[in-house]
Order: C-alpha cells, then structure tokens, then sequence
C-alpha cells in the first residue's frame, strides 16, 4: 500500500465525515473485533424487528433512507445520548440494513487512521446454497486488506451457525461484486442463486449492479443498496444484459474483483468513465435523488441516468435474537 492510498482510505468521505460529532467516536473501538460489538449495539437490522417483537423508535421508519454519518448519528443520539460503545436496546437502535452497519463500522476506522471501505457483493452465510445481496467493510491491517463484517455480532453468527471470524471474512465466503460478476461468467455460481432470496430477486442483472455499486464504494461514493445510475440504466429487475455492456462488466470485475485491487486504476477507470460514476443526481425508490453534496471533485462531466427501481430493502431470510 502506497503512502496515498494510506491516506486515501484512511480519512472520511463526505458520507462518512461525521462532521462536528467527530470527538464522539473516539470511545469506539480502533480494534475491528471489539468493533462489531459496539456498532451492534447501535445498529438493529430492519428484518429483526418485527419477527422480535420489538417497538422501535416511531421515527425510525425511514432510518433505512440515512446517507450520511451525520444522519445516523443524530438519529442514534437523539434516542439514547449515551457514549457511542455502550449498546443501545434494541428498541432504541437505529433501524437500519447492511450497509448501515458497514457505514458506521468504516467511520470508526478511520476516525481512528485505519484504512477502510465499503465493499458491495454477496454472502453465503445467511441462506444455504444462495450468494445474498450484502454490504461489509473492508480494512487494512498494516500487512492486507481484511474483511469485516459488522453485522455479525453474537448472537447472529450464533443464529446462523457462522463459525470464521467476523473480522477476517473468508474471501471464499463474500464475492465482492466484481468477484461475483467474473464467477458467473464462468457459469458458476448460477446466477439464479444470487441476488435477495427473501424477496425473488435474483440473476445477472442483480450481480452487474452491484459491480457498478462497488466500483463507487472503492472511490468512496458509498450511496444506498438500491440507488441506480449510469450503466444500471441498460437493464432493469430479470432484464437482458447486452454482451456489449456485459464485456464493459468485463473490464471492471477485472480491476475491482482483485483482492488487492491497483488503487490508481480503480481511481482511473471511476474518473473515466460517465457511465460508471454517480452522477449529481440518482434514483432511488422511484424518484430523484440529488446527491452532488455528497461527492467529490471528478473529472469530467457527469451524466444523470435513469434504472428502473430496485427494491429499497435488503432483507435477511430467517431472523436471530437480538
């Protein structure tokens, strides 16, 4: 790892800057397994509440819709004010999804100068036989790039019968996208196999973009599981993707799909190319979204796309205790 890219991914993007409240993650721990701990007890899947019979907060119904740290943190504050390492009820939790709990796993890592990211793709771990749309964080530990994931707390990994360490994720147990995207080129897996299991949603449609969503984590675009742009707008759910855009696929699983990828290239290809950046605007559940605040300089113009809507929930298929 270069001394850039050190500081690169070590600092906050302008959604993961927690802004004035920056001094409050100082007693979160810089320890990625004592991490998990403390980001679940701020987090609560939006899947476990009802099953659990939990009353959550009556504002936390569009918790899901948080962009940022500082959104979350105000939510998560304004509930329970209590030091950010001591574990909220699960009734005051911010109700949230994967990604939520890789946002504010990354944040803690880097407030703390450890290099971290979002990484976009898929588990085998919470449904048998199925590669299941999900958000970890990737971190840096002095030596390699280590995968962590901040939903895995106890009592889930207890739920479901996890064993490896949840901050050391197997490489053969989360295919980022691009991984993903290559494998099923190859045939397998089958890409009826991949994708939300709870919800039918699934094949190579669902794989491309979540190539496309990784590629912006890496460049620290870290937008919601459901937002569409660019490229996305070339198929929509069960479309048919077009072997000219797939060979464009191609090229990007074979930079992103590394477990090391080359940080200039990745830096490149996303400056690069309009159709793979997010634009100042995106759709999410069906509307306009404009997120220009929450992107850096890039060069180039950037164009507004159109997809048609992905479903806003990224749904577990059986639930634990919390």
């Amino acid at each position: 790892m270069t001394p850039d890219e050190r500081a690169y991914y070590a600092t906050q993007s302008r959604i993961s800057d927690p802004g004035d409240r920056a001094a409050l993650f100082a007693t979160m721990p810089s320890d990625p397994a004592r991490l998990i701990t403390a980001v679940t007890g701020l987090v609560l899947h939006e899947t476990f509440v009802k099953a659990l019979g939990i009353t959550p907060d009556p504002a936390s119904g569009d918790d899901i819709e948080s962009r940022t740290i500082t959104r979350i943190m105000d939510r998560i504050l304004a509930r329970d004010g209590a030091p950010l390492d001591v574990a909220r009820p699960p009734e005051r939790r911010f109700i949230g999804v994967c990604r939520d709990y890789t946002m504010v796993a990354c944040a803690a890592l880097r407030h703390h100068g450890v290099p971290a990211r979002a990484r976009v793709g898929f588990a085998d771990y919470f449904a048998p036989g199925f590669q299941e749309d999900h958000w970890v964080c990737e971190y840096h530990d002095g030596a390699r790039w280590r995968l962590l994931d901040p939903e895995l707390g106890p009592r889930v990994r207890e739920h479901f019968r996890i064993t490896f360490p949840p901050d050391d994720v197997p490489r053969e147990r989360f295919l980022t996208g691009g991984g993903a995207w290559q494998r099923v080129r190859q045939g397998t897996p089958d890409p009826a196999t991949c994708g939300l299991s709870s919800q039918g949603m699934r094949g190579d449609w669902f794989v491309a973009g979540n190539v496309v969503r990784d590629l912006a984590a890496l460049n620290k675009r870290e937008m919601l599981p459901w937002d569409v742009w660019g490229v996305m707008r070339e198929w929509g759910p069960g479309g048919r993707i077009s072997e000219a855009v797939a060979a464009r696929l191609d090229d990007v699983a074979a930079v992103i799909a590394r477990s090391e990828p080359e940080w200039k290239v990745v830096r490149e290809l996303y400056d690069a190319d309009e159709a793979l950046r997010v634009p100042s605007r995106v759709i999410g559940k069906g509307a306009w979204v404009p997120v220009d605040g929450l992107l850096g300089a890039t060069r180039g113009r950037r164009r507004a796309a159109f997809c048609p809507r992905r479903p806003p929930l990224a749904r577990r298929p059986a639930t634990p205790t919390a």
